[in-house]
């Protein structure tokens, strides 16, 4: 099986094992951020050459093993880094020069940093990083996925417990999650799938900290913001046989119940 180095060596990082030219004596140990990312370019330089002979449910298990064998070494170079990355808005010349350097480092294997906000940098793949190795090469439903976050990642969502794209947007993203939930109803994604539809469903309804749809939050003066209410009814007109319709109607009638949101949890698992 193709998948098996892969999976192998990321079933127990402590572990030594080879994987392919690429080996990994131990992610225990101290390693440079210079040894982590030819590390990552390695493995996908190794990836890349399995899946010109895979076949579509080799090339998904590819995907599957890779996204977290990759996760394990990103974030063994966040930790390595991570005195930088926490300096990484001083005004010092020297850290800045460091910043601009490994920032530099890091483009050459597809990374980049990512900046999440509350002063909180870290480092991540680029938007179209898996798009690009396997859109010509998984099944269908694993083709779509990948586009669609690729897509999504191209634009920040988050940052100071706020929402960094307006609700209308949120609610486009509802239904293109939707789709896919339906389109491919026995994915090996599906778990994926669900578990990110019901994400948006939840910040769409209820917002974030400092961009929430209810003003006065658990008190009798409590109220949804008229915008929410208008961005609510765009989207039951636009798309009336939407399950996440009844979510809403639901929301609307019990925002102030202040067990609201395990209500709308309950109704989510029967969608």
């Amino acid at each position: 099986m193709k998948t098996d180095s892969i999976k192998n060596a990321f079933a127990n990082p402590d572990t030594s094992k080879s994987v392919g030219d690429t080996t990994i004596t131990s992610l225990n140990r101290k390693m440079t951020t210079e040894q982590l990312l030819s590390m990552v370019g390695g493995l996908k330089k190794e990836v890349e050459e399995k899946l010109s002979t895979a076949s579509k449910t080799e090339a998904d298990e590819i995907y599957d093993a890779y996204l977290k064998a990759n996760k394990i070494l990103v974030g063994k170079i966040i930790v390595s880094e991570i005195r930088l990355l926490d300096k990484f808005y001083e005004e010092d010349d020297q850290i800045q020069l460091r910043v601009k350097k490994l920032g530099a480092l890091l483009k050459k294997y597809d990374l980049d940093y990512d900046e999440i906000g509350e002063g909180i940098v870290e480092i991540k793949t680029k938007n179209d990083f898996y798009n690009n190795i396997f859109r010509n090469y998984v099944s269908d439903d694993y083709k779509e996925y990948i586009a669609v976050r690729s897509e999504e990642n191209k634009v920040s969502y988050v940052a100071d417990a706020a929402l960094l794209i307006s609700f209308e947007r949120i609610g486009e993203r509802i239904i293109v999650w939707e789709k896919l939930l339906s389109k491919y109803p026995r994915s090996k994604l599906r778990n994926k799938i669900r578990d990110q539809y019901q994400s948006y469903q939840s910040d769409y309804l209820f917002g974030l900290d400092n961009t929430s749809t209810i003003e006065f939050q658990g008190s009798e003066k409590a109220f949804i913001n008229t915008e929410n209410i208008d961005e609510f009814n765009r989207f039951m007109a636009k798309y009336p046989s939407s399950p996440t319709n009844r979510l809403i109607k639901i929301f609307l009638k019990n925002f102030k119940d202040e067990k609201i949101r395990n209500l709308i949890d309950s109704e989510q698992q029967k969608l």
